[in-house]
C-alpha cells in the first residue's frame, strides 16, 4: 500500500477517496464518520462527514434536561407554622428581672423589631411598639441612657446635672450629653464624677447659662468608636 495523502492505496482491496468536511485532508472515505450534536432529547446528524481526529464529543449543554419524578406524596405530613413564625416583632422572656452578671435592668414584654410601614423604628428595649424614636437609639431604662431634669452650678463653678438616676454610673466614667436648652455649655464629651443617686457633676465643665429644658446623657463605650455625633432616628 502506498499513503496517498492521509489515505491509503492498495492494487489488492482498492477504497474511495474522501476529504475530511473539517480540517480538509485527504482520507479514505471508509475512515470519515458522520458528526453528531446533541439537539434537545435526541442527537441530530449535522451530516458532516469528518476524520477521527476531527470529530468531536456531543455538546452535553445543548442536550435538553430531564427533571427527575416528583417524590411521592406521604400521609399525615407535618409542615412549619409560617403563618405564627413570621412576625414583625419580638418580646423578652425577662419581666422586669435584672442580668445578674452585668446588673443591665431586662424589661419584659418589649418589641424590638422594625415595623412595616413608612416609618424606621429603633430596635429599642424600652419604647412601645410602632413609636417612633427621635432621640438615640438606646434604651431609657436600662444603663447607657438617662434623661436630663436640671442643671446648676454645683457651687465650684462646675455643671451638676440632676437625671432620673444615676443607677449603673460610675465617677471616672466617659459620657455625652446632648440637646440641652439653657445651659447648652454643658452638651459635649464629658467625665463624670457620681454625686447622688440622681446628680453627676460634669468635670472640666463651667456653669454660665440657667438650665431650661430638655437633654440627656449617653455612656460612651455605648457608641461606635470614634463617633462624634450620637446616631439618631425618625422618619425616613
Amino acid at each position: 500500500m502506498r499513503p496517498h495523502g492521509r489515505a491509503k492505496v492498495s492494487t489488492r482491496n482498492p477504497e474511495a477517496f474522501a476529504i475530511c468536511d473539517d480540517c480538509g485532508f485527504l482520507f479514505n472515505h471508509s475512515e470519515l464518520r458522520w458528526q453528531l450534536q446533541w439537539s434537545g432529547n435526541k442527537l441530530v446528524n449535522l451530516k458532516q462527514l469528518v476524520c477521527r481526529r476531527c470529530n468531536d464529543i456531543p455538546q452535553t449543554q445543548l442536550r435538553a434536561i430531564v427533571l427527575p419524578a416528583d417524590p411521592m406524596p406521604i400521609a399525615n405530613p407535618r409542615v412549619q407554622n409560617y403563618q405564627a413564625a413570621v412576625t414583625d416583632y419580638r418580646t423578652t422572656s425577662g419581666q422586669n428581672t435584672v442580668d445578674p452578671t452585668t446588673g443591665i435592668p431586662i424589661p419584659g414584654n418589649t418589641m424590638r423589631i422594625t415595623e412595616n410601614d413608612d416609618y424606621r423604628v429603633t430596635q429599642q428595649t424600652g419604647g412601645a411598639r410602632g413609636s417612633v424614636n427621635t432621640k438615640p437609639g438606646t434604651d431609657p431604662n436600662a444603663v447607657t441612657y438617662r434623661n436630663i431634669f436640671g442643671a446648676v452650678d454645683n457651687g465650684s463653678g462646675l455643671i451638676r446635672l440632676t437625671l432620673n438616676t444615676t443607677n449603673g454610673m460610675i465617677t471616672g466614667q466617659q459620657v455625652t450629653v446632648r440637646d440641652v436648652v439653657g445651659t447648652t455649655e454643658a452638651n459635649g464629651n464629658w467625665t463624670i464624677t457620681v454625686i447622688s443617686l440622681t446628680e453627676v457633676d460634669l468635670n472640666g465643665s463651667a456653669f454660665a447659662s440657667a438650665y431650661s429644658s430638655g437633654g440627656y446623657v449617653v455612656n460612651n463605650p455605648s457608641l461606635p468608636y470614634n463617633f462624634e455625633e450620637i446616631p439618631k432616628t425618625g422618619t425616613l
